[in-house]
């Protein structure tokens, strides 16, 4: 228990206030910044979270506060329950600000001449019978080739059969697909 004491008072930042939070947290990335520009330096990879080109504050803590310190004081505050509800609701309202605050990506502007660049596709699946394999004819036809499974010696054993006209589900789910 006291050990499990000491880990919580050491991830304690995020259940502060958020001005205090916030402090720590840019000292932290401050810290993180030097090791990586000393890893740059030595030609060393830049450990996560290090380089400052590329680090997120917003989503390295929402991150840190998901996958480390929620559970951790989640899992205190079962065992001194309520005594530790206070903690969890800042720490729930500090990864909410910090989510709230992330960068969105931009989305592209909505331009309808791009659309008559994409290919289209659509696709049809089929209910297909239990133990059979069936393949759509290329010319279109309403035949489909229905193959027994465990045969064999294909060339005698395939054979053609009418589609039924009033196929229930013929068309179950309709998909079109893009890409660009």
């Amino acid at each position: 228990v006291l050990r499990n004491m000491v880990h919580c008072a050491d991830l304690s930042n995020p259940t502060k206030p958020l001005g205090v939070y916030r402090q720590w947290t840019e000292r932290i990335m401050e810290e993180f910044s030097r090791q990586g520009d000393k890893e740059r330096d030595k030609g060393l990879e830049i450990s996560p979270m290090c380089d400052k080109h590329t680090a997120s504050v917003e989503k390295s803590q929402v991150g840190f506060i998901d996958y480390i310190v929620h559970p951790l004081w989640e899992t205190w505050g079962d065992l001194v329950h309520p005594d530790a509800q206070d903690l969890l609701d800042t720490l729930e309202e500090n990864r909410d600000w910090y989510q709230s605050t992330m960068p969105q990506s931009p989305s592209p502007p909505y331009d309808k001449h791009l659309l008559t660049d994409r290919f289209q596709f659509e696709l049809a699946l089929e209910d297909v019978e239990l133990n059979h394999n069936h393949i759509q004819q290329p010319n279109g036809s309403n035949h489909m080739v229905r193959q027994e499974n465990g045969n064999q010696d294909h060339s005698k054993e395939d054979h053609v059969e009418e589609v039924e006209e009033n196929h229930v589900e013929e068309e179950k789910d309709h998909f079109s697909v893009f890409t660009g």
